[in-house]
């Protein structure tokens, strides 16, 4: 019975091996993902931010920070917003959460089952900011006002 304990618990960590994740000096893998119109965008060397986020709160920021902003701002800015929906239903994401969006100037683009946004640091409430240099994240921040979403997006443009 020990050597079965044993053995159970030298497997337990091969169990579970998660990524760790996303942090400065780190180099992200380019992605393709599909925004609430079902486009695709890039996420590549050109791409200078990042922004994520994984509750209705962080979204709220985004919506008061991009909401009156012409439609190019975040791609003129090389800036991109994309939320994780994966723990959304998908009847109301389809019904509901979708065709709101789609009504929305920006683009927001949507990891549906958590497959590209999974190591991607999140906190509740906040934005997360990731900064890049040809895929290499330069820094990691977290904004809590639509005035700090706007001032990361400004600070983008060259």
């Amino acid at each position: 019975m020990k050597r079965l304990f044993l053995a159970l618990l030298l497997l337990l960590p091969l169990a579970g091996v998660e990524a760790a994740p996303l942090a400065v000096g780190d180099t992200l893998q380019p992605f393709t993902i599909t925004d609430q119109h079902g486009k695709p965008a890039q996420v590549d060397e050109t791409t200078r931010l990042l922004m994520f986020s994984r509750d209705m709160t962080a979204n709220k920021l985004a919506k008061a920070a991009f909401a009156t902003k012409p439609a190019q701002y975040l791609p003129d800015a090389h800036a991109l917003y994309a939320i994780d929906v994966s723990g959304m239903p998908t009847f109301v994401t389809r019904t509901f959460a979708i065709p709101k969006m789609q009504k929305y100037v920006y683009r927001i683009f949507l990891d549906r089952d958590a497959s590209v946004t999974t190591g991607l640091p999140a906190k509740k409430a906040l934005v997360t900011l990731v900064h890049l240099d040809h895929l290499k994240v330069t820094a990691l921040d977290y904004a809590s006002t639509a005035d700090a979403l706007t001032r990361a997006v400004q600070g983008t443009h060259p």
